[in-house]
Formats: C-alpha cells, structure tokens, sequence
C-alpha cells in the first residue's frame, strides 16, 4: 500500500509542471493561412487524371470502344487500393 502512495506522489509531483505550462498561440495572418492552403491543395497539372472520362461498367466501356475505335485501358487490382485489406 504505502508502494502505491509512494508512486501516485511522485506521478503527481511530475505531470503537475507539464499540466501547469500554458500554450499561447498566435493566431494566423490571413496571407499565412492562404499561403498554407495553397500548399497542400493539388495544382492542376496533378488533376488532370480527373478529366479522363472513366467508366465503370466494362461491357459498356467495351462496347464504347468498339464504337469509337478507342482502345480501352483495364484497371485491375486485388485489395483495397489504400492498402486497407
């Protein structure tokens, strides 16, 4: 019993500076969070694969092709494409 007292003190005694340390933050500029945003939004050159007329129905694709003599590109793949399987 007095081990656990002895540890519930010292477990106290050392997360009270940690807790009592308060954190300030500085509230962004308005260019600062734009510039940020800008930064992890995705330009144009890396959507253009979203300008590709997917199709999700194969026969359809298929029949598509034939009619417009395209070839048709297969994705295939096992899984989840996050690697989530």
């Amino acid at each position: 019993m007095r081990l656990k007292t002895v540890f519930v003190t010292v477990l106290c005694l050392t997360l009270t500076p940690v807790c009592a340390v308060r954190q300030t933050r500085v509230p962004a500029s308005v260019p600062d969070l734009e510039q940020k945003i800008a930064a992890v939004l995705p330009t144009e050159d890396e959507q253009a694969f979203l300008q590709i007329p997917w199709r999700l129905n194969v026969m359809r694709a298929r029949a598509e092709s034939a009619r417009t003599g395209k070839p048709m590109f297969i994705w295939e793949m096992n899984g989840h494409p996050l690697c989530h399987t």
